[in-house]
């Protein structure tokens, strides 16, 4: 039975790299936000770069039929037809398959302790583990056609078992995007190897159109200003200036302490460095816990910030796992808890939808 199955895999992927060498030129790339995802298409045709950010030199390259023509397929193609069966490695993946109602495709993910989706519970997927300890037989087992991993070394364990018996492993950098909307754009990815390619894109549209009015809708007048991060450890951590964060927080309109600071990383500062300029902020985001009385426990010093003596902190901590799942495909929805964050005593907290007041 096992033979029979691995046929049938062999059939529906090409195991070598029997691809063109050119890259997709940025006339033909759709993707209009993402540094490390190139996508072009054709009438029958669908090129997909994905390109290491540690190493741009570096670039996976697929190629599928245009799965909406129903022309005679001349080429030879890493995907021939629609993946039915995926694993998927990361929160964020589940996210956008969600996104498309596609969550009946997933059958294997790492760890369903972190999995927010009740559909998917209800459906208990195998688990996978850890991405670096991962099991080859365990995916075999699952039936899972195609591995779709974080991509956190440049090489996914026992990749080349699984290549060879017809599994094909693609790695997601969408982690590593710096835009709100580049993060989204991978949720294309994901249309395309399933053949809905068209819905994806509606969704990345809508998903744009509505970050686009809530970012010229907030309040630019009114200047509130911010601070993200907590303790860890012996360091504070917050966004960089040039960071993910830090864009979202531009484009809701809040003055982030830290926007000066280059880097998309994170900065590591002490506590009194954050003390010492933080007299004047009026608004604590991300601290990392759903209580005062958790802060305080963990960071004793944190009575001494302003924004906790006057209420001012929000984080999405009491539900982590849709943070997780969800934000990395709808940025419009974070920037609009901030934009209603930013209203103060007129927020509206029922309008929140990731973030609630740290109390």
């Amino acid at each position: 039975m096992k033979l029979l199955f691995f046929g049938f895999v062999l059939l529906l992927f090409s195991c070598g790299t029997e691809l063109d060498d050119s890259e997709i030129p940025d006339s033909e790339n759709l993707c209009k936000y993402s540094k490390w995802l190139r996508i072009s298409e054709s009438k029958d045709l669908v090129r997909i770069e994905i390109i290491n950010p540690d190493d741009p030199s570096q670039i996976v390259k697929l190629k599928l039929p245009n799965f909406k023509s129903n022309k005679n397929k001349s080429h030879s193609y890493n995907v021939e037809r629609p993946i039915q069966r995926m694993a998927v490695l990361s929160s964020t993946h589940i996210g956008m398959l969600g996104e498309l109602n596609l969550i009946d495709r997933i059958v294997a993910v790492a760890d369903l302790k972190y999995v927010y989706n009740k559909k998917l519970n209800n459906q208990v997927p195998k688990e996978l583990g850890e991405e670096q300890l991962i099991s080859a037989e365990k995916i075999i087992s699952s039936g899972a056609e195609v591995v779709i991993y974080s991509g956190f070394s440049n090489h996914f364990p026992k990749q080349e078992l699984l290549n060879k018996i017809g599994v094909e492993t693609i790695p997601n950098y969408d982690w590593r995007e710096v835009h709100p909307l580049g993060r989204a754009e991978w949720i294309l990815l994901f249309g395309y190897l399933t053949g809905h390619a068209e819905e994806a894109k509606n969704k990345f549209e809508q998903i744009c159109a509505n970050y686009e009015n809530i970012k010229n809708e907030v309040q630019r007048n009114k200047s509130i200003l911010t601070l993200s991060g907590n303790m860890t450890g012996d360091y504070w951590y917050a966004p960089a200036g040039e960071s993910y964060h830090a864009k979202l927080f531009h484009d809701a309109g809040l003055s982030y302490i830290f926007s000066n600071e280059r880097g998309t990383g994170s900065l590591s500062l002490s506590f009194e460095k954050v003390l010492g300029i933080t007299e004047n902020v009026n608004l604590w985001l991300n601290p990392g816990f759903n209580t005062k009385i958790q802060l305080l426990k963990t960071h004793p010093k944190s009575k001494l910030l302003a924004p906790l003596k006057l209420s001012s902190v929000f984080c999405y901590s009491h539900n982590t796992n849709k943070y997780w799942e969800l934000s990395a495909c709808r940025p419009d929805l974070i920037l609009s808890d901030y934009a209603e964050i930013k209203k103060g005593s007129q927020m509206e907290p029922d309008k929140l939808f990731f973030y609630k007041r740290v109390q």
